[in-house]
């Protein structure tokens, strides 16, 4: 309502009013966050082809940050079982790691390389996600802290962002952890790899002990 009752008013104002406007959308953001940090979660659990999801927070990001000279790499494996998702939480979980490495790649750009494969956590059998940036990396001091509340690497974010993907993540019964990329323990590049681990459905991973036990005999 400001911007528009000031169209015809001197630059000045106007560009005051911009400062005005864009500094209410970064509190109301703000506020957003820790409400969703805040609140009680409840994951709506159904059972989900998971890469569709993933396919969707890379589309969001990619859409919005049209600008950024980031080459998304996919490699999902075939046949992977359905896993229990709240489809918007995972997405948002999803958004908020691809952000953070566009972020932390920044306007030089990167690769950001994202998998999906079965794998078996324990005695629980599941899908692992992985995404992989180029960016300057987390400290390996940090790793374990990262996803507590208000710990961040960025000079203006209030560390809530993997505080709440974390709670996303333990709302699924699954598990994230933060590794060095591949090429920094190669000693050629640094960068960041979230290690994400779902657990599949019951009945998928009925269906796989199934088939393997149909192979043994």
């Amino acid at each position: 309502m400001l911007n528009q009752k000031l169209e015809k008013a001197d630059p000045l104002t106007v560009e005051l009013a911009g400062y005005i406007s864009s500094e209410t959308n970064r509190l109301s953001a703000l506020v957003t966050r820790f409400l969703d940090f805040a609140r009680p979660l409840h994951a709506d659990l159904t059972a989900q082809d998971i890469t569709a999801v993933l396919d969707r927070a890379l589309n969001d990001v990619a859409m919005v940050r049209k600008d950024a000279a980031i080459r998304v790499e996919k490699d999902y494996a075939a046949g992977l079982p359905t896993v229990p998702l709240d489809e918007s939480l995972c997405q948002q979980a999803f958004v908020n790691i691809v952000q953070n490495a566009y972020d932390a790649m920044g306007s030089a750009g990167g690769s950001l390389r994202v998998s999906a494969r079965r794998t078996q956590s324990g005695e629980r059998s599941g899908v692992e996600i992985r995404i992989e940036d180029t960016g300057p990396g987390i400290p390996a001091e940090l790793r374990e802290q990262i996803f507590n509340p208000f710990v961040t690497t960025k000079k203006t974010g209030v560390g809530l962002g993997l505080s709440i993907v974390s709670k996303i993540i333990d709302g699924h019964h699954g598990s994230i952890r933060i590794e060095g990329s591949s090429e920094a323990a190669a000693g050629v590049k640094t960068g960041a790899r979230f290690v994400i681990f779902f657990p599949a459905t019951a009945s998928a991973t009925a269906s796989a002990a199934e088939s393997a036990h149909l192979v043994i005999s």
